[in-house]
């Protein structure tokens, strides 16, 4: 027997006490949770035993038919109508309660709702339907851990749009604390083993342990995110982004020797990767391996335009003067100037010593020259003329002073533009 739903108009704004029943039945199936004897509904009291037997009393409807209305339910959404999608689905589910895409739908229209609480325990009822599907149980970690985000960011303040009926589904449907609100601490839990179930499922897919690793390492987890990284190595020992990922995290902790081993390990399996070679080269030049950090900043960013990695040009020039390699790092600091559009009295100081340091006095003087009409007290720029007046007289030229480049902006992770 086919099963049709009554459609109500719009202006049939109320929800019959007997459908609220029904749906504090559904919502009960839905997450397991027990609930109060008897629920207030306006001046109607109806018990939950009622309502279950209420819910199995309707006629069933075939798999066909279910996914006939879950599709209804879906235009609905799409349209905007969320409150009567909302309705539909909950509808669907007393009669079906392991009709797993009426309980993914109804998670995606509770988070368009602002519903955090039924998005959440729609998504642990996913969890429980379908335990042996990776892709299912992966999504519904992230999307977990995404409402958990979004609790956090509305605390303190009121939930806008939610209905006192909709409100009431959803106490009872969440995961409930001590103080009668949604379990944070729970719900995460249970998105970080939803990911890691993910992982067990498929463990060569490469994506689930992404997924897992960057969620660990969001908690704080890095220790675990460490174990995982390195189990997932061992099975996709060619995979070409794990060990970037792994590099980053030590990167964040400044352990720029492990850092530099998974740069290493991602460049042996994508040796023309110009991004990560610029990253290994700045975890070079943290550590102070300055003739490294030099080569791997000339590899990867030679005729590459400035702006987008001015830090890593500055770097890549200091690396070059701490090797004594005036004549890359004058070209750079010219190109940081020209290009960069950076232009400072230290940097000016440091292309003048590399031009006098190459032989090439005229061209270090106008340097100076130019800088000085700018910076006329700069005590830098007044040595730095003295050594070339001394040049210009046949004197041997002293050792420059250990004059650096302001790296302060360098972050710890270029950019990857």
């Amino acid at each position: 027997m086919s099963f049709r739903f009554r459609h109500r108009t719009t202006r049939d704004r109320s929800i019959p006490a007997c459908r609220i029943a029904v749906a504090l039945a559904t919502c009960q199936l839905l997450c397991g949770c027990v609930l109060s004897p008897r629920t207030e509904t306006g001046n109607a009291s109806t018990s939950h035993s009622a309502a279950l037997e209420q819910a199995e009393g309707l006629p069933r409807i075939s798999s066909l038919e279910g996914q006939r209305q879950v599709a209804s339910a879906a235009s609905l959404m799409h349209a905007g109508n969320l409150s009567a999608a909302q309705e539909r689905l909950i509808e669907i589910l007393a009669i079906n309660p392991t009709d797993s895409s009426a309980v993914e739908l109804l998670a995606e229209v509770s988070r368009k709702r602002g519903d955090i609480r039924l998005q959440q325990a729609s998504l642990k009822r996913l969890i429980a339907l379908q335990p042996g599907s990776a892709t299912i149980v992966n999504r519904c970690g992230k999307q977990l851990l995404d409402s958990v985000r979004m609790e956090i960011s509305r605390s303190g303040r009121p939930t806008v749009g939610v209905s006192s009926t909709t409100d009431t589904i959803s106490n009872a449907l969440g995961a409930q604390g001590a103080s009668g609100t949604p379990s944070i601490e729970q719900t995460t839990t249970l998105a970080i083993s939803a990911l890691t179930k993910a992982v067990e499922l498929e463990p060569r897919n490469t994506l689930f342990a992404q997924d897992l690793f960057a969620a660990l390492i969001n908690q704080g987890q890095h220790q675990q995110a460490e174990q995982v990284l390195h189990e997932v190595l061992q099975r996709n020992p060619q995979d070409k982004v794990l060990p970037m990922a792994a590099a980053r995290l030590f990167e964040a902790r400044e352990d720029w020797s492990s850092a530099v081993f998974y740069y290493d390990l991602a460049l042996r399996n994508d040796p023309f990767n110009p991004v990560w070679r610029r990253q290994r080269a700045v975890c070079h030049f943290r550590q102070g391996s300055y003739e490294k950090a030099r080569t791997d900043f000339s590899r990867s960013l030679s005729g590459s335009p400035v702006k987008p990695q001015l830090s890593e040009h500055l770097a890549w020039a200091e690396a070059a003067l701490k090797t004594e390699d005036h004549e890359e790092a004058a070209r750079v600091l010219e190109l940081i100037v020209k290009e960069g559009e950076l232009r400072t009295a230290d940097i000016e100081v440091l292309r003048g010593t590399c031009l006098l340091r190459q032989g090439n006095i005229e061209a270090a003087a106008e340097v100076v020259i130019q800088a000085q009409l700018e910076w006329p007290k700069h005590a830098g720029l007044w040595q730095l003329a003295k050594q070339i007046k001394a040049a210009e007289n046949g004197e041997s030229l002293t050792r420059p002073a250990n004059v650096s480049l302001d790296l302060a902006s360098l972050p710890l992770a270029p950019s990857v533009q």
